[in-house]
């Protein structure tokens, strides 16, 4: 750009010397003129020509020359013009042969390289910029990457099994990841002028207590197998792809102002403790929770596909404000989960599961509901189900509970006049059951559909669901395989933290497990 500014100077110094021909004295014209041949032309290599040139013509007093003048100065300023323009051409191939150079080779990266000493970071102290992935393992004990500022790749940290602490601190951007893997007396982290990465991923990290940046722009987090306490460097950050932190036990707390996210938030086997806050979410893809104490949502009121709460110890949801869920709303095996608040959902596109949440009695804060798009399954040792709103359920409907409380007397009327769409029916209480299977060719839930109707007491046998059925019931609760393929592990221990519970009620839960994890 420098070149290109120097250029355009000169062609505006050229500029005012194109004046009509009977204001100038053409000789003292043609001084002025070359002065400013002597800078453009020295740069052409073309000065000692034009000196002799011009120093002629004002030597000269034949009378016949001034009639040679005004050809000569149109002449002139022609020239001018074409001197411009090559100026212009030479500055801007210039520029280019700058800017391609402006990186020392010896700030570009062999793609075979691995710095496993700091005297081979050293080498880059030098660049503001490194070009290529930068890979550093080995026996280095301590690390430090400094003065670099931008990497045009990657930089990864694997199975350095000696290192225990590492800084670049000036690195503010990373295109594409951030990778610290396998690192197992790591304890601390520092990237604290980082703002820009396309990915970050903190992998078995068993000792790591501290990771600093200031990230502002991310695609995706993957956080896994960590002893950090709280997830932090990441207060600036308001939109991400996936955000997945899992397996880190002593995780205590995450507190992120991302506002979207368009793929997954899932955390899953953290501490006990762990606390979420996400108070500033507006609308996300998919989120998933398992092993979470406590959760905060302030401000959510979209999902576009699934949201899933998977064996917590949280004692209330509270998501006042959202209004839609896409596909699949599962609340299972949160045992001391007794209040529930959703008061401004009116749409589910997929099923509605409630499963297993053993210290919920009443099951409301569902008043607004309208819309079911897949089934309605509700299994546990609830009272009553608040389901005022319900206008169509797209699925069928399996609702039990142990209570001899429950009434299934909404959800008859509901069945009755046609708002359960799907091929079975099925709601009972401790002390009684409705049990309906419509015919595959009933074309509506009117009279013209064949129906078994069994009331029974507590001793009859349970309702058995067949793998139609199940099959059914998956596919209206299907999650999109995007979200699927988010999550970074879906360990034998996750599977069984989840399947332990359900598996010790009845066959029924345990059908829903099947469904639930297909689903997953």
């Amino acid at each position: 750009m420098g070149w290109v500014f120097i250029a355009l100077t000169l062609s505006n110094i050229i500029q005012p010397l194109k004046v009509p021909y009977e204001q100038t004295h053409i000789c003292s014209t043609d001084k002025h003129i070359n002065s400013v041949h002597i800078l453009l032309y020295s740069t052409l290599a073309l000065y000692s020509s034009i000196e002799s040139y011009s120093t002629s013509r004002c030597n000269r007093s034949n009378p016949r020359e001034k009639q040679k003048k005004k050809a000569r100065y149109k002449n002139i300023m022609q020239l001018h013009s074409l001197i411009a323009s090559t100026a212009l051409l030479i500055t801007s191939a210039l520029a280019a042969t700058s800017s391609s150079s402006s990186i020392p080779s010896s700030c570009t990266i062999s793609s075979h390289a691995t710095a496993t000493a700091q005297s081979d970071l050293d080498k880059y102290s030098r660049c503001d910029t490194l070009v290529g992935n930068l890979t550093i393992g080995g026996g280095l004990k301590t690390g430090a990457l400094a003065n670099v500022k931008e990497i045009n790749g990657s930089l990864t940290i694997f199975n350095a099994t000696n290192l225990t602490s590492f800084a670049a601190d000036s690195l503010e951007s990373i295109t594409d990841s951030l990778n610290l893997q396998s690192l197992t007396i790591l304890t601390s982290a520092s990237f604290g002028s980082l703002q820009s990465v396309d990915s970050i991923k903190l992998i078995t990290l068993p000792a790591i207590s501290s990771f600093t940046s200031n990230i502002k722009s991310a695609n995706n987090i993957y956080i896994s197998d960590t002893s950090l306490q709280s997830v932090d460097g990441f207060s600036a950050l308001k939109k991400v792809n996936v955000f997945n932190v899992n397996n880190n036990k002593k995780l205590t707390s995450i507190k992120s102002p991302v506002e979207t996210v368009s793929d997954s938030l899932q955390f899953s086997f953290n501490g006990n403790q762990t606390k979420i806050t996400f108070d500033d979410l507006v609308w996300a893809n998919n989120i998933s929770l398992t092993d979470v104490h406590s959760v905060s949502f302030a401000n959510l009121q979209k999902i576009n596909s699934s949201l899933g709460f998977i064996n917590n110890s949280i004692s209330s949801l509270n998501f006042t404000k959202l209004n839609t869920i896409g596909q699949t709303f599962s609340i299972v095996s949160n045992d001391y989960l007794k209040n529930l608040s959703f008061s401004n959902l009116s749409t589910i596109g997929g099923a509605l599961v409630v499963a297993n949440n053993t210290g919920l009695q009443k099951i409301g804060g569902l008043d607004n509901l309208t819309t079911i798009g897949g089934t309605l399954e509700v299994v546990g040792n609830f009272t009553s189900l608040n389901l005022d709103s319900l206008k169509s359920v797209k699925g069928g409907a399996d609702v039990e509970s142990k209570s001899s409380n429950f009434s299934c007397n909404a959800l008859k009327a509901l069945q009755k006049k046609g708002g359960i769409k799907g091929e079975s029916f099925v709601c009972k209480n401790g002390a009684s059951s409705t049990s309906v299977k419509l015919s595959s060719t009933s074309k509506s839930q009117s009279s013209q559909t064949t129906a078994k109707v069994s009331k029974s007491s507590s001793k009859a046998e349970e309702k058995k669901f067949t793998s139609g059925d199940i099959k059914a019931a998956a596919s209206a609760s299907s999650v999109s395989s995007s979200s699927a393929s988010s999550s970074s592990s879906k360990s034998s221990k996750g599977n069984a933290a989840i399947m332990a519970p359900i598996g010790q009620t009845t066959p029924l839960v345990g059908l829903l497990t099947a469904i639930i994890m297909s689903i997953m």
